[in-house]
């Protein structure tokens, strides 16, 4: 059973046929991009937990699994915990899909972190701004993709950031937190069979500026010193012991400030998104992610063994002028662009580009590939001047951008 068969989950899906298996699919879309790669289909939310139980009943299951997507791994563990499964803990889904249960448990074994409180109403928000001051941030405890993430400089902006939080927060709980100015660092990793955490790729990351940081690039390897990146990734292996995740995918982020220091931003027990766990990550370190996933719950036997390459891998994002665009052209002359691992829209022609406000609403992104960053900046130039977007106004003139 895979929890999860949009296109982010395409890669899982494959090597479950590929490795012989009856594959029961679930998705909250039934005409998600995967469920026509499995056997059966099922239309599930993956946070309807009962629902996910009685399907694994329904059709007898001997393993679950997912990627890429909290909600999913937290019902695939809550699923396999149920039927008595062997491929990781809930304790430690517990930990990593609540942001302040994390941050509880980080403080508890001393992991750099920013200063946090937990809050419900607006009064206990200006109360924890009172002592950390601005700026500051302010997210939900549960969601992801940097919805309702907000940095706030001043008082005017914390009623509006805290609602937006809370809206966005499935347990009405929200954080705020100090901000933390410096480098944002993603760290990809997994737990092999026998318990062994390997860190497998590091990367640096672009983010905007303003009151909703959105990531726009993530650049492979980290554009940091080898101290720095040591540093880094010993707290990483740190917080992945401490928030006891034993079994499967591993993603973390955090930003190394001005001196030096490491902040934990947060840590999931799944792969990065973005196909960056089923992509990147293999390309990178040699271990089949997938792969793994899939012999973790079908209790076959996978040995984990890095063979690092070094390869310079971006993940650009593309976010194009807001308007109304009436037909976007070239991706399949990008998607065969040598370097060029994948390209998608996400987006549609035919309807309104508006500026995003999270993670979740960038309009595509590309996943680049060479030997050297000039390589993979020019491969990026000539892709995103490839990609052309024929935008319309509400009189019918048009205007060519790329």
């Amino acid at each position: 059973m895979i929890i999860g068969a949009k296109w982010e989950q395409i890669p899982l899906l494959e090597a479950a046929k590929k490795s012989g298996h009856f594959v029961l699919a679930t998705d909250s879309d039934q005409h998600a991009d995967g469920m026509s790669l499995a056997d059966a289909q099922e239309q599930l939310d993956p946070r309807d937990l009962s629902g996910a139980l009685d399907l694994a009943r329904k059709y007898k299951i001997t393993g679950v699994t997912s990627d890429q997507c909290d909600y999913s791994r937290y019902a695939a563990l809550f699923v396999g915990a149920c039927l008595g499964f062997r491929d990781g803990n809930l304790a430690a889904a517990q930990s990593t899909t609540n942001k302040h249960w994390m941050r509880e448990r980080c403080r508890q074994n001393q992991v750099l972190q920013p200063r946090f409180f937990a809050c419900h109403t607006i009064e206990e928000v200006h109360a924890a701004i009172e002592i950390i001051g601005f700026p500051a941030i302010i997210k939900p405890v549960d969601n992801r993709g940097s919805i309702g993430v907000h940095k706030v400089d001043d008082i005017n902006g914390v009623q509006e950031a805290f609602l937006d939080a809370l809206m966005n927060a499935h347990s009405r709980e929200v954080l705020v937190e100090t901000y933390i100015e410096g480098t944002h660092i993603t760290v990809d990793g997994c737990v092999d069979q026998s318990g062994k955490h390997h860190n497998l790729a590091i990367a640096s990351k672009t983010v905007t500026s303003g009151s909703k940081p959105i990531i726009t690039e993530v650049f492979y390897p980290a554009k940091i010193a080898d101290d720095i990146r040591n540093h880094v990734l010993a707290t990483n292996s740190k917080v992945i012991d401490t928030l006891g995740i034993d079994s499967g995918l591993t993603h973390a982020e955090y930003i190394v400030d001005r001196r030096g220091r490491c902040f934990l931003v947060e840590a999931a027990n799944r792969g990065g998104g973005v196909l960056t766990s089923s992509k990147i990550v293999p390309l990178i370190s040699g271990v089949d992610t997938s792969g793994l996933l899939i012999a973790n719950a079908a209790g076959a036997e996978f040995f984990v063994r890095p063979t690092f390459k070094s390869a310079v891998v971006i993940l650009a994002f593309f976010v194009f002028e807001p308007g109304w665009a009436a037909e976007i052209s070239g991706v399949n002359l990008v998607e065969k662009m040598p370097g060029v691992l994948h390209f998608r829209l996400l987006v549609e022609q035919g309807r309104m580009l508006t500026s995003p406000q999270s993670g979740a609403q960038r309009h595509g992104f590309a996943i680049l590939a060479g030997d050297t960053e000039k390589e993979v900046r020019e491969l990026y130039k000539r892709a995103a001047a490839t990609i052309k977007v024929r935008y319309e106004k509400r009189s019918g003139a048009t205007r060519d951008i790329s």
